[in-house]
């Protein structure tokens, strides 16, 4: 009986942050960036609205990744921030040389002083899947990654397909560095 309960209030407390991050999304334009710091130049979260954008400059974010299938904002607005797109579809994984242009793009900017926000629609799948490909490129087991992203965004859901691809990019990383640029 105990470890339903405990079960249960373990859903009850993760719903509960997520809609805490919805609502703060809602009311601030992005995500509680408390809970979507993941290393000190590497932020991730949900799509914002034109005045999250302000507030992403305001905290030092020199460059976006947007992981969503649309670009929500034309480039124009991303007036002194580097924008990569890279098209995704809801709850499949990135292809390969998707992580790996991603993963190479945030380890530029952030070698270069810059920070990095990493983005989907809701912050659950894509986004934390390309998160945990950065860290994975950086040096990070699949495990450590995943874990590092967990333990700022609980509520992070990659599907078994994108886990999957991320451990494949491991294996690519660690065994031979030289092949995990493009």
């Amino acid at each position: 009986m105990y470890h339903i309960i405990k079960s249960w209030w373990l859903v009850i407390y993760i719903f509960m942050q997520k809609m805490l991050d919805i609502l703060h999304r809602y009311i601030y334009g992005l995500p509680n960036i408390k809970k979507s710091q993941i290393t000190a130049h590497l932020y991730l979260g949900s799509q914002y609205n034109l005045i999250g954008l302000k507030k992403l400059k305001a905290l030092g974010v020199t460059a976006i990744v947007n992981m969503r299938e649309h670009r929500v904002y034309s480039k124009a607005k991303y007036a002194h921030i580097k924008y990569l797109h890279l098209p995704t579809v809801d709850n499949t994984p990135p292809t390969m040389d998707i992580l790996l242009k991603g993963a190479n793009f945030i380890e530029t900017e952030i070698n270069m002083g810059g920070t990095v926000y990493v983005h989907c629609r809701q912050g659950l799948g894509r986004g934390p899947t390309m998160a945990i490909a950065y860290l994975i490129k950086a040096g990070a087991t699949y495990y450590d990654a995943f874990n590092t992203v967990k333990r700022v965004r609980p509520f992070i859901d990659p599907r078994p397909t994108q886990i999957a691809q991320l451990k494949h990019l491991e294996i690519i990383c660690h065994t031979n560095p030289k092949n995990s640029t493009i």
